[in-house]
């Protein structure tokens, strides 16, 4: 599982590197052993839930971890409604950390895309969020306008009756394939997240284009 995390540290850190300044390798290899240090020091992650049609397009973002002893109880997305010439759909996911006595202790992004508009909270009634799942539409080719990530569910405190929709009656896209659900372990609940995301260029834009939130206990 470490391995995992390490290999995304690693792409990170030599993309922002070579962006910069090109750093020895040597260098480069202990300052994402710190990183991954650090995570594993601070949080116990147990599970990572992945899209199983996320789409390999941008760059990951850092991994974000609410604090210790907390976990998300919420979650909020960035959403590009419809209507421009290069449309994003889905610019960002942003959890809110809480503890079992004190909600909304900090919150976590790792990548927030330029485009679009905040959705609004969206709260479990009790517990944490413990499963996930992304809406995702396919490659469209050169005629059609990408747009990947489209929306976000997420289950909350294992209860299959309480899904909570990033964005609520979601304007008219084409319409994208549900990834399988990912849930967290019993006793464990999402702490965090890793966002990929495509950059603005002159070309056809997606925004985010994969998601990962990592489950953890203490």
């Amino acid at each position: 599982m470490w391995a995992t995390l390490t290999y995304h540290y690693l792409i990170n850190t030599h993309k922002m590197n070579t962006n910069v300044l090109l750093l020895p390798l040597l260098s480069c290899c202990l300052l994402v052993a710190a990183d991954v240090t650090k995570i594993q020091v601070e949080r116990n992650v147990t599970t990572e839930l992945k899209l199983n049609n996320g789409i390999a397009w941008g760059e990951w973002g850092t991994v974000e971890l609410c604090p210790s002893g907390s976990y998300a109880h919420a979650f909020e997305v960035k959403f590009q409604s419809p209507g421009g010439t290069d449309e994003t759909a889905l610019n960002a996911v942003k959890l809110y950390c809480a503890t079992e006595t004190e909600h909304d202790v900090d919150y976590v992004t790792s990548v927030v895309g330029i485009e679009g508009h905040w959705q609004g909270m969206r709260v479990c009634s009790d517990g944490f969020l413990t499963g996930m799942r992304a809406e995702v539409l396919e490659p469209q080719g050169l005629l059609h306008d990408d747009v990947a990530v489209e929306n976000v569910q997420v289950q909350c405190d294992y209860d299959d009756n309480e899904i909570l929709e990033g964005v609520e009656n979601l304007p008219m896209f084409t319409p994208g394939i549900y990834s399988e659900w990912g849930y967290c372990d019993a006793g464990s609940a999402i702490c965090g997240l890793q966002v990929r995301y495509e950059a603005v260029s002159i070309g056809d834009d997606s925004a985010t284009t994969d998601l990962i939130m990592f489950c953890c206990e203490e």
